[in-house]
């Protein structure tokens, strides 16, 4: 049954554990029918005791739940608290009815007169339980008279009264405007302190152009919030956004919070200085004296602070040179002079100039400096004097050149311009040949017996202001010289050796000859050093032996197939004269290599019918050899036939394959051709190819007629159908061509039947008549399908035209009707002469002119020649790098000289500085290329570029000048200054910032040196190119997307330059580019929310955790500090350490799980870099519990002393334990020592009955020390004791002593108890104030710090009441203030206790006077007021009370406490005596057997008496109740309440 009421009543919003008032009235009805069906005696007993049991069971075990909302208003209507315990209204104050809740202060309140629980004071979710999800308020209901407890909770349900609020107002954020988009900015969420759907947040920002709001939610459903970049930041524009973020609850209504987030955007270093020009163009004179400005470059930058700060400087790339003659300020931007500016060194400078910021990385803008030198005449002439013919035959003829005398001066223009003199008086003169050029020569005779020696001084001015001048003398001796050199046959000597040729082989050469006699005549030889040859010389005793060469080392063509050899033969005149001979040795080559075809075989197609030479096809074959090895002779094999031969014709030379014969589709569809090439060689070798002539058909041939008569003549009675005549035709085409169609004459009887292909009957159509016509004359025309076609007839012969030769005759020919011939070939010409015309390589025009425009044309020559004759210079042109020997010009023939005098007149040419590039063959006076010639060596980067010949012959002495140009060709590829170009670029420059690149440079000139740029593919860059003026093309980069760094460090390019040539050569520089780091990223940890666990009470300096950041920036921007938040609160900071450097976290302070369990702590990394970028964290620590406190045990007495007979359940006192620990560590159990007759009945959750077990017996034991033992499942386990003395009062149990006069003799004892009830007519009177506390009049002062929280006790009202029981019973209240305002302060209901209802702030007054009204619960309720004074001071104001102040107020404490103690006891022992008395009459009543005799029935009615309510149930039975003097009397029966082990016990029939 019970089960059932409990499933039944599960679901309520409030129950108690045995239902509500009236279904425990139902119960009782139900059991009291039952127990009635037992037997009168010992089944009225067990009901009894039952009845009580179950009492005292229900006593204990009742709970209620209520809900109410926080924050409800004052008087909140909670639950009908009396009615739901089943207590009566009227009974409430009788039996003290009251309410505790341990902690709560007087936050719910109970009306007495209605039983109503109801909101006393304000209640805040927040406050009582933080952010747990359940919050609930315990109280503990007490009635006496019995004493019941009854536990209820009260659960306090959250509204949403807290609106989100974010740790600041103002969020001030600092980002650098290099920030990629996409990048996040972590900021603090909002918090909330509600729970539930009140506490979920949506967060939006306010529409912007550059950011929006991310949110993320983890697993554990926090959410992080952060800031999203997504538009690229330029501080130039916009320097700072204003943002507003706003939090929006999911209450109802929604609550809001905001925050405004200032964003700074911080410059970086994205914009390079810019010069106000790319290139400055300045003159300055040579010579300027140190320190004279030559330029002053200025630059800006749009950056600020730092980053706006230019320094100037050269580029490293400056030459040495350069940098030794400018100096600049890198300050202001001068360029000046520092060395000697000369203009001969060099006429212009190029300065690189950079302007760098200083700015992390730095970034540079450049500018070109174009310095040009302007001259000055301070270069004196040079003079230099060459003796050509000394000493002078005293016979030298007029004119004679005795010395070449050249001159020149360093400066340019006027200052260059120089003039020569000679000293006068001298039979010598100067003759100017050429541009500073003269010639010493012999104006008068010489006569050597008058002067032998001539002292000349020669004078050189340039045409300077002021004119600066040089002097060289020369002395010229008159004597007889040697003037006959040694000569060979020839100039140049070629000799062929194969290169198989045997060491040691000698190859006899031609010696020299001199026309001198004695001692001049006298040779020696020298030859050239080589490795492969030397010279044998034969000895005057060998003259018969002819000089030679001797091979020394073998000879290989592929490594030198040539080699020049000089030979000089020198005679023993005086001076010495020498004449020599080129040796051109050329290795003869073996034929080792045959010809080779392009392809093997050739296909070819040709119409028929082409004319003869028509060009086939022209073949082509190499051959590795050379010279006749190497010359290829092209043939048809020797299997190809004679026909063929006949109808092709290939060139031997040429390879080209020419149609000669008739070609003709009809004899010949295909021809094959095999050709083969064969060199020259000794043994020659052959090469093979196929050429197969495929000839496509054209229409040639007309069509063939066939007419074959079967029935000539014809009767006229011929029937129709008769067949008169079979025809054939055909045609020798094909396809189309060959298509043979056929018709008659119209209008005849005949008509023709195609009998099968091409053949055709002739046959009757109607019927003839011989009378009308005799005869018939039929044409039938047979037409092919050819374009034009071509047809015959029958009606004639005719001869065919078919351009082959004569036609031809059958049975019955036809003459075809051929268009006209495009054009034939004459059959008379000789085909072979034809090809050999056309074949032909060269031609020669032939000019026949008239007779005036001969004359004219001779005049010119003429006037060409006398020109020529007296500027006596020639001009030639010569691509440099010509091979050795290449022809260069007839010099003799174009000068005028004789091939027979170049030899005897000494023929030579000189040239200054360049040596033997160019030299004459003597023998045919032809001018070849010598020795290498190299146009860049020679001039440089000049765009013109010419050797200075002088030519020199005697006899007499004439010189000529000879200019030689040498064009360029494209032999220098492009060339970079280095390998590497390493450029260094930070990753935060902006789009299309341009990085000038050093360009490349050409020795070649014009065309050959145009250059073209490209870049290797790549994302990053794309290749621009600036075209200066007179400076060619440069390159820059320019970027084309955004670098990042921690993606690509760096990029490796390739730029390759490539010239205009023919053919093109190129170039290229490896571009290593280097990304510089731009403080970019913020700090990341590895994770957003870090959760820890540990135990409490670990020792100072243990690790926590160890947080680990990274930044994926680099250097000082990589570097990080370790800081706590600032929204970290000051107890967090004191509990925990953080290692700025390393991220540890360890513990600093006490952790104590019962003051926290858990811990947030906001980390902050922050990096080095400038300004520094900020990364964050949450690190959520979990406290664990440790067994480290004891159980609590307090007791409270409410029965002492208890009455010897008192029942078995009796309640004695009421045991509360409490253990700070959690789980396991603070699950208590409680235990009662030593052995006695009572016992712990577990009433709720650590709430404790001691109950009476067994009677006591106050004659064997008056007094009882119990100790309750308090024990915790923690491991170890810790344990705590409280000892309750347990007095035993005495009944009156024992016989009394005084004695009758019966025998045996018996006695009796009375005791009268007198009981005077109390009236309240003793007000409440307020105690002492503690010594040394201060104020006026009775009024308590009291100093109160404002730092202190919700809940702090201030003070303490104390008061007692002469009166005993309801009437000495005091409660306390606070009394409105002045206005209606409302206090910080709060008073407790039942121990005066005054403490804060909120955390003090700075609006509260100073001076706060409170005023508390005590007030009994006597009827009427008398009162009185107290008066307590509160100083509001600031932390750390608040005076300490002395300890004799302290003990004094211990003191009174303590007698209140005694005076409160004693209060209970007498109103406990007064209740009890009462109750026992009652029990113990009623008890014995029952208990007496019945008697005969004067005992008379009677009809007594039971009452049982519970803590819930009254019911009463009659039943009528006959007992005798005896009191030997008397009629029986009907009284009250009433049961003490028993406390069994199991609430089920009490009612379990078993039981009996």
């Amino acid at each position: 049954m019970i089960r059932l009421l409990k499933k039944k009543n599960r679901n309520s919003n409030y129950f108690l554990k045995f239902g509500s008032r009236q279904e425990r009235h139902n119960i009782w009805e139900r059991l009291a029918m039952v127990f009635s069906w037992r037997e009168e005696g010992s089944g009225a007993r067990r009901l009894l005791l039952s009845l009580l049991l179950l009492t005292v069971w229900e006593t204990g075990s009742g709970q209620i739940h209520y809900s109410v909302l926080e924050e409800a208003k004052h008087g909140t209507f909670v639950g009908r608290i009396a009615q739901d315990l089943g207590l009566e209204l009227a009974e409430l104050v009788p039996r003290l009815f009251r309410v505790a809740s341990k902690g709560h202060g007087d936050l719910l309140e109970v009306n007495l007169q209605n039983g109503i629980l109801f909101v006393n004071s304000r209640i805040d979710r927040e406050e009582l339980c933080g952010r747990s999800l359940e919050c609930s308020i315990h109280l503990e209901v007490i009635v006496d008279r019995p004493l019941q407890v009854f536990h209820v909770e009260v659960e306090v349900k959250d509204i949403n009264d807290n609106q989100p609020v974010f740790p600041m107002a103002v969020k001030k954020l600092f980002i650098y405007e290099s920030r990629l988009p996409g990048s996040r900015i972590p900021l603090e969420g909002a918090s909330d302190a509600d729970i539930g759907a009140n506490s979920l947040l949506t967060y939006s920002v306010n529409s912007n152009d550059y950011f929006t709001l991310d949110i993320k939610r983890n697993d554990e459903n926090i959410k992080s919030l952060g800031l999203v970049l997504k538009k690229v930041l330029n501080r130039e524009d916009t320097p700072e956004h204003h943002l507003l973020i706003t939090a929006v609850d999911g209450g109802k209504p929604e609550l809001t919070g905001t925050i405004q987030v200032k964003i700074t955007i911080l410059d970086v270093n994205d914009n390079a200085p810019e010069f106000e020009r790319t290139v400055y163009k300045v003159s300055l004179f040579e010579n300027a004296p140190n320190g004279t400005i030559a330029v002053i470059v200025n630059a800006s930058d749009l950056d600020e602070g730092v980053n706006k700060d230019i320094v100037y400087s050269f580029n490293t790339d400056m030459s040495a040179d350069t940098l030794s003659k400018f100096h600049l300020d890198p300050v202001s931007g001068y360029i000046s002079v520092k060395g000697t500016i000369d203009f001969e060194e060099t006429k212009l400078y190029e300065i690189q100039v950079e302007a760098t910021d200083k700015g992390n990385p730095p970034m540079a803008g450049h500018c070109t400096v174009l310095v040009e030198i302007l001259d000055t005449n301070d270069n004196v002439p040079e003079l230099v004097i060459k003796s050509l013919s000394l000493p002078v035959l005293e016979d030298a003829p007029l004119g004679t050149v005795i010395a070449l005398i050249s001159v020149s001066d360093r400066d340019s223009g006027a200052n260059g311009q120089l003039t020569c003199t000679l000293s006068p008086h001298v039979p010598f003169k100067l003759v100017s040949t050429f541009k500073n050029y003269y010639s010493l020569v012999l104006e008068s005779a010489l006569d050597r017996e008058s002067v032998a020696n001539y002292e000349l001084v020669v004078t050189a001015r340039d045409g300077g202001s002021p004119s600066l001048s040089t002097t060289a003398s020369m002395s010229v001796e008159v004597k007889d010289i040697n003037d006959n050199p040694p000569v060979f046959p020839q100039t140049q000597k070629n000799l062929f050796i194969a290169e198989s040729r045997l060491l040691d082989s000698r190859f006899p050469l031609e010696g020299a000859s001199d026309a001198d006699m004695e001692e001049n005549a006298l040779l020696t030889y020298r030859l050239s050093p080589n490795e492969f040859f030397s010279l044998d010389v034969p000895t005057n005793d060998e003259q018969v032996k002819p000089l030679g060469l001797v091979l020394r080392k073998p000879l290989d063509r592929e490594q030198s197939p040539e080699l020049n050899l000089l030979l000089m033969a020198t005679d023993r005149g005086k001076p010495e004269l020498t004449g020599t001979v080129q040796l051109f040795i050329k290795v003869l080559d073996a034929n080792d290599n045959a010809p080779a075809f392009d392809r093997t075989l050739y296909t070819v197609k040709l119409p028929e019918n082409v004319p003869n030479g028509t060009l086939v096809i022209k073949l082509n074959a190499s051959d590795l050899d050379e010279g006749l090895n190497g010359d290829i002779t092209y043939s048809f094999s020797s299997d190809v036939s004679p026909d063929k031969k006949s109808k092709f014709y290939i060139d031997a030379v040429s390879g080209e394959i020419i149609a000669i014969g008739h070609i003709d589709f009809e004899e010949s569809k295909t021809y094959k051709l095999r050709v083969e090439a064969i060199d020259k060689g000794f043994l020659p070798l052959a090469g093979h190819c196929t050429v197969h002539v495929q000839v496509l058909d054209a229409n040639d041939n007309a069509p063939e007629l066939t007419v074959t008569s079967l029935s000539l003549p014809i009767s006229e009675n011929a029937q129709p159908g008769t067949v008169i005549t079979l025809i054939n035709v055909s045609d020798r085409d094909s396809g189309a061509n060959g298509e043979v169609i056929c018709s008659l004459t119209p209008h005849v009887p005949f008509k023709l039947v195609s009998t099968f292909k091409n053949y055709y009957s002739l046959v009757l159509d109607s019927a003839l008549d011989r009378e009308s016509v005799a005869n018939y004359v039929l044409v039938v025309t047979a037409r092919d399908g050819g374009s034009p076609s071509l047809s015959a007839t029958a009606s004639r012969r005719q001869r065919v035209c078919s351009g082959e030769g004569p036609p031809k005759t059958d049975l019955m020919a036809f003459s075809p009707s051929l268009p006209p011939c495009p054009g034939s070939l004459n059959t008379t010409e000789d085909p072979q002469a034809s090809l050999e015309s056309s074949g032909k390589k060269g031609m020669m025009l032939v000019y026949t002119p008239s007779a005036p425009r001969a004359l004219r044309l001779l005049l010119l020559l003429l006037l060409l020649a006398a020109w020529k004759a007296g500027s006596r210079q020639v001009h030639y042109s010569v691509p440099e790098e010509a091979k050795h020997g290449t022809f260069v010009g007839r010099i003799a023939q174009d000068l005028g000289l004789e091939l027979a005098e170049l030899v005897p007149r000494l023929f030579r040419v000189a040239s200054k500085g360049h040596g033997d590039l160019l030299e004459v063959n003597l023998q045919n006076g032809i001018l070849f290329v010598n020795s290498r010639i190299d146009r860049e060596e020679l001039c440089g980067r000049s765009l013109e570029c010419s050797i200075h010949l002088e030519v020199i012959v005697d006899r007499p002495l004439q010189v000529f000048h000879v200019e030689v140009e040498v064009k360029d060709i494209n032999d220098n590829p492009p060339v970079f200054s280095v390998s590497e170009q390493k450029l260094s670029i930070p990753e935060s420059r902006l789009l299309d910032s341009r990085f000038p690149l050093e360009g490349a440079s050409d020795a070649d000139v014009g065309e050959n040196a145009a250059l073209t740029y490209r870049l290797s593919p790549n994302e990053f860059f794309v290749l621009d190119i600036i075209n200066k003026k007179d400076k060619g093309k440069f390159p820059v980069l320019v970027l084309g997307k955004m670098l990042d760094r921690e993606e690509n460090n760096q990029l490796q390019l390739l730029l390759t330059a490539t010239d205009g040539g023919k053919p093109e050569y190129t170039g290229s520089v490896t571009l290593l580019i280097l990304v510089l780091d731009a403080n970019d990223n913020a700090p990341i940890f590895d994770r957003s929310i870090y959760e820890v666990k540990m135990y409490e009470n670990l020792a100072n300096q243990t690790l926590v955790i160890w947080l680990n950041a990274s930044d994926a920036d680099e250097g000082i921007n990589k570097e990080m500090v370790y800081s706590f938040s600032a929204l970290v609160p000051p107890n967090v900071r004191r509990t925990f350490l953080m290692n700025e450097k390393t991220g540890e976290i360890r513990v600093n302070d006490a952790i104590d799980f019962e003051d926290s369990n858990t811990y947030e702590i906001h980390v902050d990394v922050t990096d080095k870099g400038n300004p520094p970028m900020v990364g964050h964290c949450t690190v959520l620590v979990e406290v664990l519990d440790e067994n480290d406190n004891s159980p609590d045990v307090v007791i409270t007495s409410l029965a002492l002393p208890v009455l010897e007979d008192a029942q078995v359940g009796t309640v004695i006192a009421l045991i509360s334990v409490s253990d700070r620990d959690s789980g396991a560590n603070g699950q208590v159990t409680c235990t009662l020592a030593p052995h006695s007759p009572f016992k712990l009945v577990s009433t709720f959750k650590n709430y404790y009955s001691l109950v009476l077990e067994s009677a006591l017996d106050r004659e064997s034991v008056a007094n009882y020390v119990l100790v309750v033992t308090a024990r915790d499942r923690g491991s170890p386990s810790l344990s705590a004791t409280a000892s309750v003395s347990v007095e035993v009062a005495d009944v009156n149990d024992n016989a009394p002593s005084a004695r009758d006069a019966g025998v045996p003799p018996l006695g009796s004892n009375v005791t009268l108890q007198v009981f005077v009830l109390d009236e309240n007519d003793n007000a409440p009177a307020l105690l002492p104030l503690r010594p040394g506390a201060g104020g006026a009049g009775g009024a308590l002062s009291e100093l109160v710090s404002r730092s202190v929280g919700a809940g702090h006790v201030v003070a303490k009202v104390r008061a007692v009441d002469a009166d005993s029981g309801y009437n000495a019973w005091l409660s306390y209240e606070l009394q409105p203030a002045a206005g209606g305002a409302r206090s910080p302060f709060r008073v407790a209901l039942y121990t005066g206790e005054i403490s804060t209802t909120r955390s003090l702030d700075e609006a509260d007054l100073a001076r706060q006077r409170l005023l508390v009204l005590v007030k009994d619960h006597g009827e009427p309720a008398l009162t009185a007021t107290a008066t307590v004074l509160l100083s509001l001071v600031e932390s750390g104001q608040a005076p300490k009370a002395s300890s004799r102040v302290l003990a004094g107020a211990a003191g009174a404490e303590a007698a209140l406490v005694d005076v409160n103690v004693y209060l209970i006891i007498a109103i406990c022992a007064v209740s009890s005596l009462l109750v026992l008395t009652l029990l113990l009459y009623t008890a014995l009543r029952c208990s007496a057997p019945p008697t005969e005799g004067a005992c008379g029935p009677g009809k007594p009615t039971l009452v049982c008496s519970s803590a819930v309510g009254s019911w009463s149930y009659s039943q009528q039975r006959r007992q005798r109740v005896c009191s030997g003097e008397g009629p029986p009397k009907t009284d009250l029966m009433a049961f003490s309440p028993c406390l069994p082990q199991s609430g089920e016990d009490c009612l379990n029939p078993s039981s009996e």
